[in-house]
């Protein structure tokens, strides 16, 4: 490659010698291709001229030659003050080369002229040099340019250490090929935090909604156990695996969707343990038995009522239909269920006192609650309104949605052949 560039360079750099110009070296010189290299090894204030190994990169790295006064060399052009010059004749392989302006001759020049007169008498010949005397110039007339021996001195090629140092390009593309590695390295570290992130976000979102579906369905949930463990559970399984059929049957049918529907259902498995902690804290709270005291002296309805006072205005009103009733739940819940029993059936009254609209979790509850005591009727009871979603659910699951209004009149219609 560098041979193509010196030819390139020939073309385009003007020749200012005079042709048939022809120059030789002073002494043994060194000449080479690049120009900064042959400055730098004649540079008698550089430090490393001491240095062998330096010298000799320089010189391997310069395309530089040990050039002796026997060859010939026709001057081409100037740069930066460093004459260019060629073997005459050309010999293929040897570039041309930078010399030193002080080391070369040329010895075609003509020499200067005597000042005598034409007509002068030549002088008489000058005695003859002694033989181990020899003239350079006459040397050089003599010696015919074929003739002429030619003393190269040949370096060893570059090697591929030297090569890669010379162009730099092997470093630039492992200095490329490391730097991507490091950017892939680094991304997917960044992508790795950010997945743990955001499963660890998601697991305390889907903890959040679990419990606080659990707290919601407490009631649901302190009533099953108790009819778990009150041995009134169907198919005459032991109280703690209906309890866990009960467990296992609220997780599928209540949390799961809900999480599926917030698009957190993958969570379950990391969450579950504590989720069944928190269901086993809520459905073991304290649950005093009802005072009897409380629900035994019927009274008017008033919008003020307690939960005690309106279980027992309920009770009263379907002990005036015919039916025996019984507390089955802790009445200072808000929704608390009534058995009655009349000619073998069974029905339950789940009564709701609080004043915001009946949801569909107190159907639910009511649903469980005839599943539980094996009842053949399941009716909601409130004072206030039913949302539409609840009036469906009852609907559905043929749960009777009632006003209290409409308790005595609905339990008095009631009979066991009707319902049978």
């Amino acid at each position: 490659m560098r041979i193509w560039a010196f030819a390139c360079l020939l073309l385009c750099l003007p020749v200012h010698a005079p042709a048939g110009s022809t120059y030789r070296v002073k002494h043994p010189s060194i000449a080479c291709g690049d120009d900064f290299a042959l400055k730098a090894l004649n540079d008698r204030t550089n430090q490393h001229l001491t240095d062998p190994q330096w010298r000799q990169a320089t010189m391997v790295q310069g395309q530089c030659y040990t050039v002796t006064p026997d060859m010939r060399w026709e001057k081409i052009a100037n740069r930066n003050g460093l004459p260019l010059l060629r073997r005459n004749p050309p010999i293929a392989g040897m570039p041309p080369l930078y010399f030193m302006a002080s080391d070369i001759a040329d010895i075609t020049a003509p020499p200067p002229a005597s000042g005598r007169p034409a007509d002068t008498a030549t002088p008489a010949p000058a005695p003859a040099k002694p033989a181990d005397v020899t003239d350079p110039q006459a040397t050089d007339s003599a010696v015919s340019p074929q003739a002429a021996p030619v003393i190269i001195t040949h370096t060893d090629p570059p090697a591929p250490t030297d090569l890669f140092f010379m162009t730099g390009g092997f470093q630039k593309l492992g200095s490329m090929l490391l730097s991507a590695l490091l950017a892939l390295g680094a991304g997917w570290v960044l992508w790795v935090v950010y997945r743990m992130i955001m499963a660890f976000v998601g697991r305390r979102a889907a903890l959040r909604q679990a419990t606080a579906l659990v707290e919601r369905n407490a009631g649901l949930l302190i009533q099953r156990r108790l009819h778990a463990h009150e041995g009134q559970a169907a198919h005459g399984h032991a109280p703690a695996q209906q309890w866990q059929r009960e467990v296992d049957r609220f997780c599928r049918t209540t949390l799961m969707p809900a999480l599926a529907h917030e698009g957190r259902e993958q969570y379950w498995a990391a969450i579950e343990r504590k989720v069944l902690v928190c269901i086993e804290a809520v459905s073991t709270r304290a649950r005093p038995r009802p005072d009897l005291r409380l629900v035994t002296a019927p009274v008017p309805y008033h919008a003020d009522m307690t939960c005690a006072q309106y279980v027992s205005y309920c009770m009263g009103l379907l002990e005036k239909a015919g039916w025996d009733t019984r507390m089955s739940a802790n009445a200072g819940q808000a929704a608390t269920v009534i058995v009655a029993t009349k000619d073998g059936l069974s029905m339950v009254v789940q009564c709701w006192t609080e004043r915001r609209p009946v949801e569909e979790d107190i159907v639910r509850q009511c649903i469980a609650a005839r599943a539980g005591l094996s009842a053949r009727i399941a009716v909601v009871v409130s004072n206030a309104p039913y949302t539409q979603q609840a009036i469906q659910l009852g609907k559905s699951s043929r749960v009777f949605v009632l006003h209290h209004e409409e308790l005595q009149k609905f339990a008095s219609q009631v009979e066991a052949p009707q319902v049978a």
